[in-house]
């Protein structure tokens, strides 16, 4: 996942003049439980944990079929910070927000605390910084993240 997220989007490899995409099937349930298998394009399984982790960094444009395929409807695709969202953050944050943690903001993900996938918004108030191995422990469902007054989080295994 670090590496499809942090590699230069210019240098990637172009077919058909299009640049790497990653694509990925699941049901809506899948998707914002992060229960399950969601299934690449070419049919290769993935947890969908660490579809949702991707996607978090990614464009992603919902679409919602009907069952001959027609499009009902088309999501927004705007869901990453901005660079002036994540300089806010940096500045706000100053490190991953896991207590106990201290990895810098240059090597930190912004994340969003309510998911965008269930109706979070991509602005300041609902984003923090997390370094790679907490912002993965933010989407995998066998565990829940709680924000603390102090803005700082924990995390606890659900039971």
């Amino acid at each position: 996942c670090e590496l499809i997220e942090n590699y230069p989007r210019n240098n990637a490899p172009k077919l058909g003049r299009t640049d790497g995409t990653f694509i990925t099937t699941t049901t809506f349930d899948l998707l914002t439980t992060a229960l399950g298998t969601a299934t690449l394009d070419d049919g290769t399984p993935m947890a969908a944990a660490q579809a949702m982790r991707l996607a978090c960094e990614a464009r992603i444009i919902p679409v919602v079929l009907g069952g001959n395929g027609e499009v009902l409807h088309q999501g927004r695709a705007r869901r990453r910070f901005t660079a002036a969202q994540t300089y806010a953050l940096h500045a706000r944050d100053k490190s991953c927000t896991a207590k106990g943690c201290d990895w810098p903001p240059g090597l930190c993900h912004a994340h969003h605390d309510t998911l965008f996938s269930q109706g979070g918004l991509t602005d300041i108030e609902d984003g923090r910084l997390l370094c790679p191995h907490h912002h993965a422990r933010a989407h995998d469902p066998a565990y829940e993240m709680k924000v603390h007054a102090d803005n700082k989080v924990t995390f606890h295994r659900r039971t």
